[in-house]
């Protein structure tokens, strides 16, 4: 005969207390679906609860009480004949007292009865106990829902075939959730101490590729694991609460992703490869995708309603800021949209007349103060001009940032032999490209 509690009961022998602050979240967890969630330590006399929870995750009713007496009224009464699966009911210290332990009936050897119990040596375990303590033998009766949205696994996750019929007739319309407690590696499900199995052995083997100290890895959730996961989420900036949750599986990469929707028309296809298959990633993609991910994406600010939009650069146009930025050279201007007028230049003085030398590299910008570090932030402000964060360092379109970056090239200008040397070749080129006098 079907024993469906007796299965769940079996599959948690080993479960044991945790010593100290910490404690043991499955059996916390046992105490919540008794109907207890009140009790946040595993030190409270657990006899009851674990009880109550084998047959809740069996599809039973339980008493619904943390105390062993609860059930020496509960179900139908055995008399003196005891089935292997029933429940059994001691009383502990005086028969006529309250207080007393509540198990599950295995065997019987002698004057002596092995019962299946919590909290018995502090662990589930299979232990003997006197018959001349025992109360009652009890065979529950009555059937109940699954608990939903616990870590537990469930009778259809632990033994199906022995699951109550009342179950299994619910087929497609039992709760999506019904197995939640199930170790199969999904994204909304959680490790912690206590819990066994290959995905333990995952997320050991996870921790120690990181260079987190999980002692053997062995499948087993012990307080090694406990304090690699504790520093996996201290470093991560995640909540150290010690148990692998979804958002610490992700982290780690061993939780099956939640199905992504499918994006937009609008979203750029990102290729995963340079060549894959008959599309060829381009020069363009490749710099696309560097700059989507450099370069922060600010909100727009107000506009006021007679404003003209603003434009993003497209793919052409980022080659063309690399592209002027490593030369020196400015960009073009932009052509006009349909309908708008071309932007008349502001007025302003004449440059200065350059060398041919300082007008192939960098302009006036640098114009004698080509060193590496004039260069470099000649490029950094010409990319951050382009993409609208950084403005000229005078005139309208002045900002800070601009002003900060002009200030840098000419100081950087200035360093070392490189740019008296450049000065000198500014000079060089100046005559070089002075025209010939006419003779009169």
């Amino acid at each position: 005969m079907p024993i469906p509690w007796f299965s769940v009961a079996t599959h948690f022998r080993g479960i044991t207390e945790v010593h100290g602050s910490v404690d043991n979240p499955k059996i916390l967890e046992m105490f919540r679906i008794s109907g207890h969630p009140e009790v946040k330590d595993d030190e409270t006399p657990w006899c009851a609860a674990f009880v109550g929870a084998c047959l809740r995750l069996a599809g039973y009713r339980s008493s619904g009480s943390l105390g062993a007496r609860s059930y020496q009224r509960f179900g139908a009464d055995l008399g003196s004949k005891p089935q292997r699966g029933c429940i059994v009911v001691f009383w502990r210290g005086d028969p006529n007292a309250a207080t007393g332990h509540v198990a599950f009936f295995d065997r019987e050897e002698g004057d002596r009865v092995f019962v299946l119990g919590g909290n018995q040596g502090d662990t589930v375990s299979i232990d003997p106990y006197p018959k001349s303590r025992v109360l009652a033998y009890r065979w529950p009766t009555e059937t109940a829902p699954l608990p939903t949205d616990t870590m537990l696994p469930n009778i259809l996750t632990i033994d199906p075939a022995n699951a109550p019929a009342h179950l299994i007739s619910m087929g497609a319309g039992a709760p999506a959730d019904m197995d939640a407690g199930s170790r199969g590696a999904r994204a909304t499900e959680e490790l912690a101490e206590g819990s066994t199995g290959p995905e333990v052995r995952a997320l050991q083997e996870a921790l120690s590729r990181r260079g987190f100290q999980v002692g053997p890895i062995d499948g087993e959730f012990g307080p090694l694991t406990r304090a690699a996961v504790v520093s996996f989420q201290t470093v991560q900036g995640l909540p150290a609460t010690g148990t692998a949750d979804e958002s610490t599986l992700r982290a780690l990469a061993i939780a099956q992703p939640i199905t992504a929707p499918l994006p937009t028309p609008s979203e750029p296809r990102v290729p995963t490869s340079i060549n894959q298959g008959p599309t060829v990633m381009q020069p363009q993609d490749i710099l696309k995708i560097l700059f989507d991910a450099l370069i922060p994406k600010q909100a727009p600010a107000a506009q006021p309603p007679a404003t003209t939009p603003a434009t993003t650069l497209n793919t052409s146009q980022l080659l063309q800021v690399v592209l002027a930025a490593l030369a020196g050279s400015k960009l073009p201007a932009q052509p006009a949209m349909p309908g708008e007028l071309p932007a008349t230049p502001p007025a302003t003085t004449p440059p200065p007349v350059l060398s041919p030398i300082d007008n192939m590299l960098g302009g006036q910008m640098l114009a004698g103060k080509k060193t590496a570090l004039a260069i470099l932030a000649y490029v950094v402000m010409a990319i951050l001009q382009a993409v609208g964060v950084a403005g000229t360092a005078t005139g309208a379109t002045a900002t800070p940032t601009g002003q900060i970056l002009t200030t840098l090239i000419a100081a950087f200008g200035g360093l070392g032999l490189l740019g008296k040397i450049d000065r000198g070749t500014q000079m060089l080129g100046l005559i070089a490209g002075k025209p010939a006098t006419p003779a009169k």
